[in-house]
């Protein structure tokens, strides 16, 4: 099996605040755009790699701001979703789009068992391990890691061409033990139009926050940022401080 990653390319995942001492863990599944120097961009142009079908805009600032103010771990994917979305199921159609959002993507046509495997031990597996393993160092000393899982979607419904009138998402499928509380706070931030379970809904599938602390038992949210509201890095800090303060009444309404 040829090697997707080469010594031009950096490490599957990243992590920021390893040492942190609170009790939110934050990952960030669509983190980056790069694709590895071997796929050559996957046949396409840099403008295609910069819209929301390559990573989620504004979310590496709101990433690294939250980790930093909550002394908290971040560990994120370091390539596009477009190789292999590391919220996703391996192996399944959108894992590894051909098509996305109406863009072909020509190095993810007829990709063989070996290629999609090659990608999955060498990106996805990679990523998943290491929130396992920060997830392992929490417990060991003590705390009930609280997952909070980074993303941002686009301001209009693609397939009707419909506004998207919430600023942010809160995420979450049977466990709402922290969805309440930061979907509670946000509220009282009016005018804020706040989506519960909106614009996704965490019964309809992902793969990280079932695999991780849904499996453990650990309190999670997924939540979602609206990316014109956060396409700088000024404003990206801005709506993460307003889901910041949320976040940390919530957590500390929890039992741990």
């Amino acid at each position: 099996m040829t090697a997707i990653l080469t010594d031009r390319d950096p490490c599957a995942f990243g992590e920021r605040n390893s040492d942190g001492r609170s009790p939110v863990l934050f990952i960030s599944d669509h983190h980056r755009n790069r694709v590895p120097a071997s796929l050559n961009n996957l046949g396409l142009p840099e403008e295609e790699l910069a819209r929301h079908i390559g990573y989620d805009i504004g979310i590496a600032w709101i990433a690294e701001y939250l980790s930093d103010r909550f002394d908290a771990p971040l560990v994120h994917t370091n390539f596009s979703r477009l190789v292999i979305d590391c919220n996703r199921v391996p192996g399944t159609p959108d894992a590894s789009p051909a098509v996305a959002d109406g863009t072909r993507v020509p190095g993810n046509e007829g990709l063989s068992e070996a290629e999609l495997d090659a990608r999955r031990t060498e990106l996805f597996e990679p990523y998943h391990s290491a929130i396992r393993a920060r997830m392992d160092v929490m417990e060991a000393d003590g705390r009930n890691p609280v997952i909070v899982a980074l993303h941002s979607f686009t301001p209009m419904m693609k397939d009707r061409g419909t506004p998207r009138p919430w600023e942010i998402g809160i995420i979450w499928n049977e466990d709402d033990r922290l969805a309440r509380p930061v979907i509670e706070a946000l509220r009282k931030k009016s005018p804020l139009t706040i989506g519960d379970n909106e614009p996704y809904s965490g019964r309809d599938g992902g793969f990280s926050l079932y695999a991780h602390p849904e499996a453990r038992g650990h309190p999670h949210i997924g939540v979602e940022f609206r990316q014109d509201l956060v396409g700088t890095e000024e404003d990206a800090h801005k709506w993460a401080g307003i889901f910041g303060n949320a976040l940390e009444i919530a957590v500390s309404s929890l039992t741990l």
